[in-house]
């Protein structure tokens, strides 16, 4: 479990695909669209002026890409992290398994002020292990879009929203 004084900035990559029914064969190699780096750019000018210990992200191109747009803005870097990754070929116990990995580590961390970039369902399992303590499959799709920012502080979840990407 985390310490009450952390505080999470978590947010999903870039819009990478149109498809309602996923990335498809593409799911190692999307990159994040044109339409979708101007919604990273506004949550980037967000998180200016947050406080920042630790940034980390999936390995995942989006991921990467989005983290770097975030940097160029903040000046806070990212390193990678395949706990991070989208769920592939696994189970959603190993999801579990590896979330609940990297949410101890941090929180045995010094780190304060802690930014995340990755995916839908490792956003949901985050935001359940760090509000309630634990994660099930049933809370898989609890996750927020691209362009907006979860913000997690003594275990309570706010999501912000930006108004010309609503």
């Amino acid at each position: 479990m985390i310490r009450s004084s952390q505080q999470w900035f978590i947010f999903r990559h870039g819009l990478a695909t149109r498809s309602k029914t996923g990335y498809g064969d593409q799911i190692l190699t999307a990159e994040v669209l044109p339409e979708g780096i101007p919604p990273v750019r506004t949550l980037a000018a967000h998180l200016r002026d947050k406080p920042y210990d630790f940034g980390a992200c999936s390995e995942l191109i989006r991921c990467q890409q989005t983290a770097g747009i975030v940097t160029e803005i903040t000046g806070r870097t990212f390193v990678t992290d395949g706990r991070l990754n989208e769920q592939i070929k696994e189970s959603y116990d190993s999801v579990r398994a590896r979330v609940r990995d990297f949410v101890t580590e941090i929180g045995a961390s010094p780190h304060e002020h802690v930014w995340i970039c990755t995916h839908g369902a490792i956003i949901a399992a985050l935001k359940h292990y760090l509000t309630k303590g634990d994660e099930s499959r049933i809370n898989e799709m609890d996750y927020i879009q691209p362009g907006e920012l979860l913000v997690i502080k003594e275990g309570q979840a706010e999501v912000i929203r930006f108004p010309q990407f609503v």
